[in-house]
């Protein structure tokens, strides 16, 4: 078993001339020269290859954002302590785990290719933050959303702005006001941004973080496959999900590929411009529709969300709930 050979593998991981960065040198207490390990090599060609856009705008946070956010823009910021001592003990965990020592020694035995384990893990870790950064806008219910969920109306309720109300189940006025409801889409309006955790059931990270790794195992390592993957890679990514608390368990290969299917989820979220007062700011946001989010978390294996028009606009009150999210 894969698992049992991790158990021979802990603390075993490789480091390897390839894994220093060229030209960065550091000196130490006693003023001895040392290499630093090139943690962001992966990182570099996963921003400029994959989640570059054709807009010239990257999906979720950039890579300078997500440096300064794990402390390691500046080295001697206080304040960042706590966050780079968290990330540094990722990193540690990781490199001891015999799962990925395994991992690494089986690719470079059967393939010939030379893992920096460090710089996966970073990897790792900017695309757990890139695929948590983007956020959802829940719309109001249209009205034909409305009338399309009223199936056996019975009664009506008018309510008086004194807080007074008369009730009725005449069917003549209830047919009535049923047909004098337009039915043409309106205008679409936003009732609140939210952490899309609050939306979506955990598959959607599990397929975002699925796709994004395996596009980077695709294109940085050249080995000759038959598919997207090979079955080292596919193994690793099912463990990955596990170890990145993106799933309690280690995700078998017939369910990644059940979540392969799904890739085309990824691409619902798009950039916008906000415009506020004199301020432009570009966010990530993907929008719900009633029907949608109103029914409970959306599983994205298993419905689909309903696209708003090309053209459609929507309207955002002055003062919209969850606002402060996108300072986050």
């Amino acid at each position: 078993m894969v698992k049992d050979k991790g158990e021979k593998y802990k603390h075993q991981i490789k480091i390897h001339p390839d894994d220093f960065e060229k030209d960065a040198l550091l000196v130490d207490d006693s003023g001895q020269t040392i290499h630093a390990l090139d943690i962001w090599e992966y990182c570099r060609f996963f921003a400029d290859n994959i989640q570059l856009r054709t807009d010239d705008s990257y999906d979720g946070i950039d890579l300078g954002a997500f440096a300064d956010k794990h402390g390691f823009l500046y080295s001697g910021d206080i304040s960042k302590m706590e966050q780079q001592k968290a990330f540094m003990d990722k990193l540690f965990a990781f490199t001891a785990d015999g799962r990925i020592c395994y991992f690494q020694h089986e690719m470079e035995n059967y393939y010939n290719i030379r893992i920096n384990a460090i710089a996966l893990c970073n990897l790792c870790l900017f695309i757990n933050d890139i695929i948590h950064q983007k956020l959802v806008v829940l719309l109001k219910p249209t009205l034909t959303e409305i009338t399309n969920s009223i199936t056996n109306l019975q009664s009506v309720t008018f309510t008086n702005k004194d807080g007074s109300s008369i009730s009725s189940d005449n069917e003549l006025l209830i047919e009535s006001i049923k047909k004098a409801i337009p039915h043409e889409e309106e205008q679409l309006e936003a009732y609140k941004i939210v952490d899309r955790q609050e939306v979506f059931t955990k598959e959607l990270m599990q397929i975002e973080f699925f796709y994004y790794l395996s596009l980077f195992f695709n294109q940085f390592f050249k080995i000759k496959r038959r598919g997207l993957l090979t079955n080292l890679e596919s193994e690793i990514i099912g463990y990955f999900l596990k170890w990145f608390d993106l799933s309690p368990v280690e995700v078998s290969t017939s369910r990644l590929r059940q979540l392969r299917m799904n890739f085309n989820q990824v691409l619902g979220y798009n950039i916008y411009e906000l415009k506020m007062n004199d301020i432009s700011i570009k966010v990530q946001w993907q929008f719900v529709k009633y029907s949608d989010w109103s029914k409970g978390k959306i599983n994205p294996l298993k419905n689909e969300i309903t696209p708003i028009r090309d053209n459609g606009s929507v309207t955002f009150p002055p003062n919209i709930e969850g606002f402060e999210l996108l300072k986050r």
